[in-house]
């Protein structure tokens, strides 16, 4: 679970965790992960927390072999770990911001999915989810280009992995989440009711996620390869 620190990622892991899984949470921030994987076991469940930087290719090896030492197999990976959408004008986006946001969020999934590979080929098994944003779809006058790029590339991946690793047992999918109304950047509290207004469900918080993640871990999931799955509280529809 990359990301897992704080917000979807750590929501996850806690609920993963309470069904039994052994979870390791990895975050750039191993003092938060470190809490949270001792809040875990004090409830009673097995969890880790290890370090990352998802833009450091080598972080992310090492962070994976810690993991296979300490735990022998990974069952699944959650690719969470990311920033968050940045504000940014087109007309102002130099090297450094795209490179920085292209590097975390969607070269740092690579990694870690490409680093996970080869143990979970061996074993002929292995659930890899991707999480991308219902803002690519949308777009927004203060979010990124960049960061609504590296997103996009999330469900690109999604689609060129589920159809190459099938035949060996490892299904690929993806959650295109909405505002959870608890995690990320806060909303203008200006365009809240206009929000609301025009999607009644509102703000679902991070248990819809968790329960999306464990349908696709579950034996639920298992005939379910390369979807795109619309949790967003009807941000978007007719996707």
């Amino acid at each position: 679970m990359t990301g897992g620190a704080q917000g979807i990622g750590e929501a996850i892991g806690r609920g993963l965790a309470a069904q039994g899984a052994t979870v390791a949470l990895v975050d750039i921030d191993l003092d938060l992960a470190e809490s949270v994987a001792a809040d875990i076991r004090h409830a009673g469940g097995d969890a880790t927390a290890h370090f990352v930087d998802l833009a450091d290719r080598d972080s992310v090896n090492s962070m994976v072999e810690t993991v296979l030492q300490r735990h022998g197999n990974i069952h699944a990976l959650i690719n969470n770990g990311g920033l968050d959408a940045q504000p940014g004008l087109a007309s102002d986006i130099d090297a450094t911001h795209w490179n920085t946001l292209i590097d975390t969020d969607l070269s740092g999934q690579w990694w870690c999915t490409q680093a996970v590979l080869p143990n979970m080929k061996a074993r002929g098994y292995g659930r890899i989810i991707f999480m991308s944003s219902s803002s690519i779809y949308i777009g927004g006058r203060t979010i990124s280009p960049a960061y609504l790029a590296a997103k996009a590339g999330l469900v690109g991946l999604t689609v060129g992995l589920a159809s190459q690793l099938e035949e060996s047992g490892i299904l690929v999918n993806c959650l295109m989440p909405g505002p959870t109304g608890n995690t990320g950047t806060p909303m203008d509290p200006e365009d809240v009711p206009v929000y609301l207004a025009e999607h009644p469900l509102g703000f679902g918080g991070t248990q819809p996620l968790v329960d999306s993640v464990r349908y696709l871990l579950d034996s639920t999931g298992d005939w379910v390869s390369g979807a795109i799955h619309n949790v967003s509280g009807g941000r978007l529809r007719g996707r």
